[in-house]
C-alpha cells in the first residue's frame, strides 16, 4: 500500500483529500505546517508528498528545496492558489514533480497521483534493469582478474582491486609465461564505471594475446596495447599501465611503464632500507599512434619489496582533501616488511581506509605487492 503525506493547513481541504485518497486504497497522513512536514519526511518513508505552497512556519517551496538538498527523491505534488507561471516554474525548479492550481477536482488529483506512481514504477523497473546489468558486469569483470597465482620459488605476491563503483577501470593481472617467468601488470583506464570497464576488458584481451608471444619484451607489449587503443578509441580515452616480467631463476624484473604511477621497490639493505621508483618514461597508451619501445630491468634481492599500484592508492583523500601520498605508502611497507604479501596488501588497504575516515572512495584502489624470497 502506497503511503502519502498530505501537508495542508486548510482543515476542510485536508479532510477531503484524506477521504478521497483513502478510498483509492492509499495510506494517508495529514500534517498542517511545513516545518513539521520537512522533519517528518526525513524520519519516515513516504511514496508521495502532496504539499500546499502557502503553509505556516515554512512554505511548500522551502520544504521542497530542503528535501532535495537532503537527497530525498520522494515525489512531490505542489498545491497552490497562486496562478502565476513564475510560481509554477519555481516549484518545478526546486524539485517538485507536478503542480496543481486550486481549485481542482478530486478526479484531476487522483489522475495526477496515478500518473506519478506509474512514472515511479517505470523508473524503478529501469533502475532494477540497470542494477542487473551492473551486477552481471561485475561478475564478468571478476572473471577477468587472475583466478590463481602461478607458484614461484623466489617471489611471494598478491593482488587487490577495490572498485569505487562496482565495476572497475583498473586492472591487474598475473601471467604465467613459462620457464619460471611471471608477468605482473597494473593498468588504469581513464574514467570510471561501465565505459572504463569495457575499455579495461580490451586491454586485458590485448595483453593476454601478446604477452605469451613477446615474453619479457615488455616495451613491445605496451606498444601493441597502444596501437589497439589508439585505433579503437577517442583521444580522450587512454590508459596508464605498468607491465613487468619477473624471472624466478635470476630474480630480475624487466619492465615498461606507460605513464603509470611509478612502482616502489624497497631494498632490504644491510643497514637502512632504500627505495627506488620504477619509471621507464613512456607516455600513456592510446594517445599517440605509436610509442617508443622502451624497457628497463632491475635485479632484486632477498627481502626486497615491490608495490605496483594505481593512483587511487596514492591520491586517496582524507576529510581535509589531503592525499594519502607515496610517503605514507612507503612507511607502511617498512613497518610491515616482515609479513607476507597478502598481509602487506591488507595492511596498506586498511591504512587507506583509516586515513580516509568517513569519506567515500572516489577512485579504484588497485595494488600488487611482492616480496623477494
Amino acid at each position: 500500500m502506497a503511503r502519502i503525506l498530505v501537508v495542508e493547513d486548510d482543515p476542510n481541504l485536508a479532510l477531503g483529500l484524506e477521504d478521497d485518497l483513502k478510498l483509492e486504497g492509499y495510506e494517508v497522513e495529514i500534517l498542517r505546517d511545513g516545518e513539521t512536514a520537512s522533519q517528518r519526511a526525513r524520519e519516515q518513508v513516504f511514496d508521495l508528498i502532496i504539499l500546499d505552497v502557502m503553509l505556516p512556519r515554512k512554505d511548500g517551496f522551502e520544504v521542497c528545496r530542503e528535501l532535495r538538498e537532503a537527497g530525498l527523491r520522494i515525489p512531490v505534488i505542489l498545491l497552490t492558489a497562486k496562478t502565476q507561471e513564475s510560481d509554477k516554474v519555481l516549484g518545478l525548479d526546486l524539485g517538485a514533480n507536478d503542480y496543481i492550481t486550486k481549485p481542482f477536482s478530486p478526479r484531476e488529483l487522483r489522475a495526477r497521483v496515478r500518473a506519478i506512481f506509474r512514472q515511479q514504477q517505470g523508473l524503478l523497473a529501469e533502475r532494477s534493469r540497470l542494477d542487473d546489468e551492473v551486477r552481471i558486469a561485475v561478475e564478468v569483470q571478476q572473471r577477468l582478474f587472475p583466478q590463481f597465482r602461478p607458484p614461484l620459488a623466489t617471489l611471494g605476491y598478491a593482488g587487490f582491486c577495490l572498485p569505487a563503483r562496482g565495476v572497475s577501470g583498473d586492472y591487474y593481472d598475473f601471467l604465467a609465461l613459462g620457464a619460471g617467468k611471471l608477468g605482473l601488470l597494473v593498468a588504469d583506464v581513464v574514467g570510471k564505471g561501465i565505459s572504463a570497464a569495457l575499455l579495461m576488458a580490451s586491454v586485458h584481451a590485448c595483453i593476454r594475446t601478446h604477452a605469451p608471444v613477446l615474453g619479457d619484451r615488455c616495451g613491445e607489449v605496451v606498444a601493441e596495447v597502444n596501437a589497439l587503443l589508439y585505433e579503437a578509441t577517442d583521444l580522450d580515452r587512454f590508459a596508464t599501465l605498468f607491465y613487468g616480467v619477473y624471472d624466478d631463476a635470476t630474480r630480475q624484473l624487466t619492465y615498461a611503464n606507460a605513464g603509470h604511477e611509478p612502482p616502489l621497490l624497497v631494498r632490504a639493505g644491510a643497514q637502512q632500507p632504500t627505495c627506488l621508483r620504477l619509471d621507464s618514461g613512456t607516455p600513456p597508451v592510446g594517445i599517440f599512434p605509436t610509442l617508443p619501445v622502451v624497457r628497463a630491468s632491475v635485479n632484486l634481492g632477498r627481502g626486497d619489496w615491490l608495490a605496483i599500484f594505481s593512483d587511487g592508492i596514492s591520491e586517496a583523500l582524507n576529510e581535509n582533501e589531503e592525499e594519502f601520498g607515496r610517503e605514507r605508502l612507503l612507511e607502511i611497507m617498512l613497518r610491515n616488511r616482515q609479513r607476507n604479501a597478502e598481509e602487506m596488501g591488507n595492511a596498506i588497504l586498511a591504512e587507506i581506509k583509516r586515513y580516509s575516515g568517513g569519506r567515500s572512495q572516489s577512485d579504484d584502489l588497485t595494488l600488487i605487492v611482492a616480496r623477494v624470497l
